[in-house]
Protein backbone atom coordinates (compact mmCIF):
# COMPACT_ATOMS: atom_id res chain seq x y z
CA UNK A 1 0.00 0.00 0.00
CA UNK A 2 2.80 2.31 -0.77
CA UNK A 3 1.70 6.02 -1.46
CA UNK A 4 1.63 6.45 -5.38
CA UNK A 5 -0.88 8.95 -5.92
CA UNK A 6 0.70 12.20 -5.39
CA UNK A 7 1.65 13.98 -2.15
CA UNK A 8 -1.85 15.06 -1.13
CA UNK A 9 -3.80 13.96 1.82
CA UNK A 10 -7.47 13.29 3.37
CA UNK A 11 -7.63 14.89 6.73
CA UNK A 12 -10.02 12.81 8.12
CA UNK A 13 -11.52 14.78 11.64
CA UNK A 14 -12.98 11.67 13.17
CA UNK A 15 -12.65 13.09 16.67
CA UNK A 16 -16.37 11.31 17.22
CA UNK A 17 -14.96 7.86 17.43
CA UNK A 18 -15.55 4.62 19.90
CA UNK A 19 -11.89 4.50 20.99
CA UNK A 20 -12.14 7.82 22.45
CA UNK A 21 -15.24 7.29 24.24
CA UNK A 22 -17.96 4.31 24.16
CA UNK A 23 -21.63 5.17 22.42
CA UNK A 24 -20.87 8.71 22.81
CA UNK A 25 -23.65 10.49 24.14
CA UNK A 26 -24.92 14.00 21.48
CA UNK A 27 -23.79 16.19 24.33
CA UNK A 28 -20.32 14.75 23.92
CA UNK A 29 -20.40 14.66 20.31
CA UNK A 30 -21.91 17.65 19.25
CA UNK A 31 -19.11 19.50 21.83
CA UNK A 32 -16.29 17.17 20.01
CA UNK A 33 -17.64 17.57 16.23
CA UNK A 34 -18.20 21.56 16.79
CA UNK A 35 -13.96 22.42 16.68
CA UNK A 36 -13.45 20.26 13.81
CA UNK A 37 -13.36 23.10 11.75
CA UNK A 38 -9.88 24.33 12.88
CA UNK A 39 -8.51 21.62 10.12
CA UNK A 40 -8.06 24.34 7.99
CA UNK A 41 -4.95 24.85 9.57
CA UNK A 42 -3.48 21.82 8.59
CA UNK A 43 -4.83 22.21 5.13
CA UNK A 44 -2.07 22.07 2.52
CA UNK A 45 -2.94 22.91 -1.25
CA UNK A 46 -4.71 20.26 -2.98
CA UNK A 47 -5.90 18.35 0.86
CA UNK A 48 -8.93 16.78 1.37
CA UNK A 49 -10.58 17.71 4.97
CA UNK A 50 -13.28 16.18 6.27
CA UNK A 51 -14.92 18.40 8.74
CA UNK A 52 -18.11 17.42 11.05
CA UNK A 53 -19.30 20.95 11.18
CA UNK A 54 -19.65 23.54 9.17
CA UNK A 55 -16.53 26.01 7.88
CA UNK A 56 -18.19 29.72 8.47
CA UNK A 57 -16.71 32.03 5.81
CA UNK A 58 -15.13 34.17 8.31
CA UNK A 59 -13.42 31.78 9.71
CA UNK A 60 -12.28 30.17 6.81
CA UNK A 61 -11.55 33.48 5.84
CA UNK A 62 -9.24 34.68 8.72
CA UNK A 63 -7.32 31.18 8.37
CA UNK A 64 -6.85 31.94 4.91
CA UNK A 65 -5.25 35.13 5.20
CA UNK A 66 -3.39 34.40 8.38
CA UNK A 67 -1.53 31.58 6.79
CA UNK A 68 -1.43 32.99 3.08
CA UNK A 69 -2.63 29.76 1.69
CA UNK A 70 -4.99 29.82 -1.08
CA UNK A 71 -8.06 27.30 0.52
CA UNK A 72 -9.58 27.07 -2.89
CA UNK A 73 -7.27 24.71 -3.71
CA UNK A 74 -8.29 22.53 -0.65
CA UNK A 75 -11.74 20.13 -1.17
CA UNK A 76 -13.47 20.44 1.87
CA UNK A 77 -16.46 17.71 3.32
CA UNK A 78 -18.32 19.58 5.49
CA UNK A 79 -22.01 18.73 6.58
CA UNK A 80 -24.83 21.99 6.39
CA UNK A 81 -24.77 21.86 10.12
CA UNK A 82 -23.30 19.78 13.04
CA UNK A 83 -22.74 16.27 12.12
CA UNK A 84 -22.36 13.96 15.40
CA UNK A 85 -21.66 10.68 13.68
CA UNK A 86 -18.20 9.26 12.68
CA UNK A 87 -16.86 11.40 9.87
CA UNK A 88 -17.02 8.59 7.33
CA UNK A 89 -20.37 8.21 7.57
CA UNK A 90 -20.49 11.72 6.86
CA UNK A 91 -18.57 10.64 3.52
CA UNK A 92 -20.75 8.20 2.77
CA UNK A 93 -23.69 10.48 2.98
CA UNK A 94 -22.04 13.23 0.90
CA UNK A 95 -20.96 10.83 -1.86
CA UNK A 96 -17.47 12.01 -1.51
CA UNK A 97 -15.83 8.53 -0.95
CA UNK A 98 -13.65 9.17 -4.18
CA UNK A 99 -12.74 12.32 -3.47
CA UNK A 100 -11.02 10.90 0.07
CA UNK A 101 -10.06 8.16 -1.51
CA UNK A 102 -7.86 9.96 -4.26
CA UNK A 103 -5.64 11.37 -1.85
CA UNK A 104 -2.07 9.67 -1.37
CA UNK A 105 -3.06 8.87 2.47
CA UNK A 106 -5.60 8.96 4.90
CA UNK A 107 -4.40 11.32 8.06
CA UNK A 108 -7.24 9.93 10.90
CA UNK A 109 -7.75 12.19 13.64
CA UNK A 110 -7.49 8.39 15.78
CA UNK A 111 -6.99 4.54 14.07
CA UNK A 112 -10.50 3.31 14.31
CA UNK A 113 -11.86 0.40 13.10
CA UNK A 114 -13.88 2.40 10.26
CA UNK A 115 -10.57 4.13 9.21
CA UNK A 116 -8.56 0.73 8.67
CA UNK A 117 -12.28 -0.78 6.83
CA UNK A 118 -12.28 2.11 4.78
CA UNK A 119 -8.70 1.87 3.60
CA UNK A 120 -8.99 -1.62 2.63
CA UNK A 121 -11.85 -1.29 0.63
CA UNK A 122 -10.73 1.56 -1.25
CA UNK A 123 -6.63 0.97 -1.04
CA UNK A 124 -6.36 3.97 0.54
CA UNK A 125 -2.95 3.99 2.46
CA UNK A 126 -3.13 5.29 5.72
CA UNK A 127 -0.39 7.82 7.13
CA UNK A 128 2.42 5.77 8.71
CA UNK A 129 1.73 2.59 7.42
CA UNK A 130 3.44 1.02 4.78
CA UNK A 131 0.98 -1.72 4.74
CA UNK A 132 -2.60 -1.89 6.44
CA UNK A 133 -3.08 -1.60 9.75
CA UNK A 134 -3.53 -5.39 11.65
CA UNK A 135 -6.35 -6.25 14.07
CA UNK A 136 -3.69 -7.01 16.67
CA UNK A 137 -2.71 -2.70 15.96
CA UNK A 138 -6.49 -1.76 16.50
CA UNK A 139 -6.52 -4.18 19.71
CA UNK A 140 -3.92 -2.39 21.02
CA UNK A 141 -5.30 1.10 20.40
CA UNK A 142 -8.14 0.32 22.01
CA UNK A 143 -6.76 -1.16 25.00
CA UNK A 144 -4.55 1.46 25.87
CA UNK A 145 -6.98 4.02 25.33
CA UNK A 146 -8.64 2.76 28.23
CA UNK A 147 -8.00 4.20 31.56
CA UNK A 148 -7.56 0.70 32.79
CA UNK A 149 -5.92 -0.99 30.32
CA UNK A 150 -2.80 1.99 30.23
CA UNK A 151 -3.01 1.34 34.16
CA UNK A 152 -2.26 -2.03 33.33
CA UNK A 153 0.67 -1.54 30.37
CA UNK A 154 2.16 1.08 31.98
CA UNK A 155 2.87 -0.99 35.53
CA UNK A 156 4.09 -3.54 33.29
CA UNK A 157 6.51 -1.18 31.69
CA UNK A 158 7.45 -0.05 35.23
CA UNK A 159 6.42 2.78 35.65
CA UNK A 160 4.61 4.40 38.46
CA UNK A 161 0.95 5.24 38.35
CA UNK A 162 -1.18 6.08 41.30
CA UNK A 163 -3.05 4.03 44.09
CA UNK A 164 -6.19 2.78 42.70
CA UNK A 165 -8.63 0.21 40.77
CA UNK A 166 -11.51 -0.94 38.68
CA UNK A 167 -14.69 -1.36 38.77
CA UNK A 168 -16.82 -3.07 36.15
CA UNK A 169 -20.54 -1.87 37.61
CA UNK A 170 -22.00 1.11 39.73
CA UNK A 171 -22.52 -1.49 42.85
CA UNK A 172 -18.62 -2.37 42.57
CA UNK A 173 -17.29 1.05 42.39
CA UNK A 174 -19.15 1.81 45.62
CA UNK A 175 -17.95 -0.91 47.34
CA UNK A 176 -14.19 -0.63 46.06
CA UNK A 177 -14.41 3.11 46.67
CA UNK A 178 -16.05 2.65 50.12
CA UNK A 179 -13.38 1.04 51.44
CA UNK A 180 -10.59 3.20 49.08
CA UNK A 181 -11.43 6.08 51.06
CA UNK A 182 -10.82 4.82 54.74
CA UNK A 183 -7.45 5.21 53.87
CA UNK A 184 -7.02 8.40 51.53
CA UNK A 185 -9.19 11.41 51.94
CA UNK A 186 -10.33 11.89 48.45
CA UNK A 187 -10.20 9.49 45.14
CA UNK A 188 -10.73 10.76 40.78
CA UNK A 189 -13.16 8.73 39.77
CA UNK A 190 -12.95 7.98 35.48
CA UNK A 191 -15.18 6.16 33.28
CA UNK A 192 -12.68 3.66 31.80
CA UNK A 193 -13.16 4.13 28.35
CA UNK A 194 -13.17 8.58 27.44
CA UNK A 195 -11.63 11.74 27.03
CA UNK A 196 -11.54 15.46 27.64
CA UNK A 197 -12.45 15.08 31.31
CA UNK A 198 -15.74 13.37 30.54
CA UNK A 199 -17.36 11.86 33.35
CA UNK A 200 -14.91 12.37 35.91
CA UNK A 201 -15.81 13.04 39.49
CA UNK A 202 -14.15 13.67 42.65
CA UNK A 203 -15.21 11.91 45.93
CA UNK A 204 -14.05 12.70 48.82
CA UNK A 205 -14.05 11.34 52.56
CA UNK A 206 -14.82 12.38 56.12
CA UNK A 207 -17.82 14.78 54.63
CA UNK A 208 -21.82 14.76 55.43
CA UNK A 209 -21.88 12.30 52.94
CA UNK A 210 -20.56 8.86 52.03
CA UNK A 211 -18.73 7.99 49.11
CA UNK A 212 -21.44 5.54 48.05
CA UNK A 213 -23.90 8.86 48.31
CA UNK A 214 -21.56 11.29 46.51
CA UNK A 215 -21.10 8.71 43.56
CA UNK A 216 -24.92 8.30 43.13
CA UNK A 217 -25.90 11.83 43.25
CA UNK A 218 -22.88 12.53 40.63
CA UNK A 219 -23.64 9.35 37.91
CA UNK A 220 -27.24 9.03 38.58
CA UNK A 221 -28.11 5.83 36.83
CA UNK A 222 -25.47 6.10 34.69
CA UNK A 223 -24.68 4.13 31.82
CA UNK A 224 -20.66 2.84 32.48
CA UNK A 225 -21.27 1.67 28.57
CA UNK A 226 -19.92 -1.74 29.17
CA UNK A 227 -16.62 -0.30 30.26
CA UNK A 228 -16.91 0.31 33.99
CA UNK A 229 -14.52 3.16 36.09
CA UNK A 230 -11.00 3.46 37.00
CA UNK A 231 -10.73 5.03 40.53
CA UNK A 232 -7.29 6.83 41.33
CA UNK A 233 -6.18 8.34 44.88
CA UNK A 234 -6.58 12.22 44.17
CA UNK A 235 -2.94 13.67 44.51
CA UNK A 236 -2.01 16.99 45.18
CA UNK A 237 0.09 17.20 42.17
CA UNK A 238 2.87 20.59 41.42
CA UNK A 239 2.76 20.14 37.59
CA UNK A 240 0.90 18.33 34.91
CA UNK A 241 3.32 17.38 31.72
CA UNK A 242 2.89 15.87 28.64
CA UNK A 243 4.88 14.37 26.03
CA UNK A 244 4.27 13.92 22.50
CA UNK A 245 6.10 11.52 20.43
CA UNK A 246 5.63 9.75 16.55
CA UNK A 247 6.15 6.20 16.43
CA UNK A 248 7.95 5.59 12.79
CA UNK A 249 9.22 2.38 11.59
CA UNK A 250 12.45 2.48 13.49
CA UNK A 251 10.87 3.55 16.59
CA UNK A 252 9.17 6.37 18.98
CA UNK A 253 10.65 10.24 18.26
CA UNK A 254 9.98 13.33 20.38
CA UNK A 255 7.85 15.62 18.99
CA UNK A 256 6.74 18.03 21.68
CA UNK A 257 6.35 18.28 25.33
CA UNK A 258 3.85 20.60 26.92
CA UNK A 259 2.65 21.77 30.69
CA UNK A 260 -0.81 21.03 30.80
CA UNK A 261 -3.88 23.80 32.20
CA UNK A 262 -7.09 22.08 33.72
CA UNK A 263 -9.84 23.12 35.40
CA UNK A 264 -11.65 21.19 37.45
CA UNK A 265 -9.57 18.31 36.67
CA UNK A 266 -10.26 18.52 32.70
CA UNK A 267 -7.69 19.58 30.17
CA UNK A 268 -8.21 22.96 28.66
CA UNK A 269 -4.65 24.66 27.29
CA UNK A 270 -1.05 24.02 27.55
CA UNK A 271 2.00 25.91 27.60
CA UNK A 272 5.11 24.61 25.34
CA UNK A 273 7.71 23.50 26.17
CA UNK A 274 7.42 21.93 28.85
CA UNK A 275 9.96 22.91 32.28
CA UNK A 276 12.74 20.93 32.54
CA UNK A 277 12.06 18.33 35.48
CA UNK A 278 8.61 17.88 33.60
CA UNK A 279 9.58 17.49 30.20
CA UNK A 280 12.65 14.90 31.14
CA UNK A 281 9.89 12.79 33.15
CA UNK A 282 7.11 12.64 30.13
CA UNK A 283 10.15 11.74 27.77
CA UNK A 284 11.19 8.92 29.73
CA UNK A 285 7.65 7.73 29.72
CA UNK A 286 6.79 8.47 26.24
CA UNK A 287 9.87 6.44 25.26
CA UNK A 288 8.67 3.44 27.04
CA UNK A 289 4.65 3.58 25.84
CA UNK A 290 6.47 4.13 22.33
CA UNK A 291 8.58 1.12 22.38
CA UNK A 292 5.24 -1.11 23.38
CA UNK A 293 3.35 0.82 20.66
CA UNK A 294 6.00 0.11 18.11
CA UNK A 295 5.87 -3.66 19.08
CA UNK A 296 2.25 -3.48 18.23
CA UNK A 297 2.58 -2.22 14.92
CA UNK A 298 0.98 1.03 15.87
CA UNK A 299 2.58 3.80 13.71
CA UNK A 300 1.47 7.94 14.37
CA UNK A 301 1.27 10.27 17.29
CA UNK A 302 0.97 9.66 20.64
CA UNK A 303 1.21 11.37 24.05
CA UNK A 304 1.56 10.23 27.88
CA UNK A 305 0.09 12.41 30.07
CA UNK A 306 2.09 12.62 33.97
CA UNK A 307 1.45 14.40 37.50
CA UNK A 308 4.02 15.50 39.29
CA UNK A 309 3.90 15.77 42.85
CA UNK A 310 6.60 16.88 45.70
CA UNK A 311 8.53 14.03 45.65
CA UNK A 312 7.60 11.92 42.96
CA UNK A 313 5.61 11.39 40.02
CA UNK A 314 2.99 9.55 38.32
CA UNK A 315 1.73 8.47 34.63
CA UNK A 316 -2.07 9.02 34.23
CA UNK A 317 -2.80 8.46 31.05
CA UNK A 318 -2.08 7.87 26.64
CA UNK A 319 -4.18 9.38 23.87
CA UNK A 320 -2.97 7.40 21.22
CA UNK A 321 -4.60 8.95 18.37
CA UNK A 322 -3.39 13.14 17.39
CA UNK A 323 -4.28 15.45 20.13
CA UNK A 324 -5.39 19.16 20.73
CA UNK A 325 -1.88 19.60 21.47
CA UNK A 326 -0.58 18.23 18.34
CA UNK A 327 -2.04 20.55 15.81
CA UNK A 328 -1.58 23.33 17.88
CA UNK A 329 2.21 22.57 17.82
CA UNK A 330 2.17 21.92 13.71
CA UNK A 331 0.40 25.93 13.89
CA UNK A 332 2.81 27.36 15.68
CA UNK A 333 6.03 25.82 13.93
CA UNK A 334 4.01 27.07 10.66
CA UNK A 335 3.45 30.68 11.95
CA UNK A 336 6.88 30.99 13.68
CA UNK A 337 9.15 28.70 10.70
CA UNK A 338 10.60 27.37 14.37
CA UNK A 339 11.34 23.94 15.14
CA UNK A 340 10.62 24.18 18.96
CA UNK A 341 8.25 27.24 19.32
CA UNK A 342 7.24 29.05 22.17
CA UNK A 343 3.40 29.13 22.50
CA UNK A 344 0.59 28.76 25.00
CA UNK A 345 -2.87 27.67 24.11
CA UNK A 346 -6.39 27.77 26.07
CA UNK A 347 -10.05 27.12 25.72
CA UNK A 348 -11.61 29.95 28.23
CA UNK A 349 -15.69 30.78 28.68
CA UNK A 350 -16.60 33.96 27.26
CA UNK A 351 -20.17 34.69 26.82
CA UNK A 352 -20.37 38.68 26.64
CA UNK A 353 -17.57 39.36 24.63
CA UNK A 354 -17.36 40.57 20.63
CA UNK A 355 -18.31 38.33 17.65
CA UNK A 356 -15.44 36.80 15.43
CA UNK A 357 -14.64 39.31 13.16
CA UNK A 358 -14.50 42.13 15.75
CA UNK A 359 -12.23 40.59 17.81
CA UNK A 360 -9.84 39.70 14.80
CA UNK A 361 -10.06 43.27 14.40
CA UNK A 362 -9.27 44.07 17.82
CA UNK A 363 -6.73 41.85 17.75
CA UNK A 364 -4.46 43.38 14.63
CA UNK A 365 -5.46 46.88 16.26
CA UNK A 366 -3.75 45.34 19.35
CA UNK A 367 -0.35 44.73 17.19
CA UNK A 368 -0.85 40.51 17.82
CA UNK A 369 -1.55 39.53 14.54
CA UNK A 370 2.24 39.71 13.14
CA UNK A 371 5.06 39.95 14.81
CA UNK A 372 7.35 37.96 17.12
CA UNK A 373 4.48 38.06 19.44
CA UNK A 374 1.39 36.49 17.89
CA UNK A 375 -2.51 35.82 18.55
CA UNK A 376 -4.37 33.50 16.63
CA UNK A 377 -8.10 31.85 17.09
CA UNK A 378 -8.28 28.42 16.68
CA UNK A 379 -11.76 28.14 16.22
CA UNK A 380 -15.06 30.18 16.19
CA UNK A 381 -17.10 28.33 18.30
CA UNK A 382 -18.76 31.05 20.50
CA UNK A 383 -22.11 30.92 19.25
CA UNK A 384 -21.94 26.80 19.68
CA UNK A 385 -20.45 27.06 23.13
CA UNK A 386 -19.83 30.27 24.17
CA UNK A 387 -15.68 29.86 24.21
CA UNK A 388 -13.40 30.80 22.88
CA UNK A 389 -9.75 29.02 21.52
CA UNK A 390 -6.57 30.65 20.67
CA UNK A 391 -3.07 30.52 20.66
CA UNK A 392 -0.25 32.61 21.60
CA UNK A 393 3.26 32.33 20.20
CA UNK A 394 6.28 33.82 21.23
CA UNK A 395 9.77 34.38 22.13
CA UNK A 396 9.34 33.79 25.88
CA UNK A 397 7.45 32.86 28.33
CA UNK A 398 6.87 36.32 29.84
CA UNK A 399 5.74 37.48 26.37
CA UNK A 400 2.68 35.13 25.85
CA UNK A 401 1.43 36.01 28.88
CA UNK A 402 1.51 39.32 28.43
CA UNK A 403 -0.31 39.11 25.32
CA UNK A 404 -2.17 36.69 26.58
CA UNK A 405 -3.62 39.42 29.32
CA UNK A 406 -4.07 42.11 26.16
CA UNK A 407 -6.26 38.75 24.78
CA UNK A 408 -8.21 38.31 28.03
CA UNK A 409 -8.80 42.24 27.75
CA UNK A 410 -10.12 42.13 24.19
CA UNK A 411 -12.44 39.09 24.43
CA UNK A 412 -14.42 39.70 27.83
CA UNK A 413 -12.84 37.00 29.37
CA UNK A 414 -13.56 36.33 33.37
Amino acid sequence: MSATRGSSRTVLGNLVNDVMIENAPPSYARAMASVTPRKLWLARPDDCLVVLAPCRPAFRDYVERTLGTDLGRVELVQPDEIFIGHALDLVEQAGAVGKVASRSELLPFVLDHRVVEFAARTGTPVAGYDALPTQRTLRAVRRINTKHGFRSIARALGLPVAPGGHARTLPELCARLEEFLKERPAAIVKINRSSNGYGTVVVRAGGPKSPTEQLTESLGRADERGCGWVYEEFLDFVSVPSAEMIVEEHGPAPFSSCDQRTVDNAWTGMTAPADGRGAAIAHEAALAIGAWLHGEGFRGVFDVDCCLLPDGHVVTEANVRRTGGTYLEELARRLTGQASPNWLADVRRGDRGPGFAVAVDAIESAGLAEGPTRVVLTADTTEIDGRWRYLVVGSDRAALLEAERVLASILELP
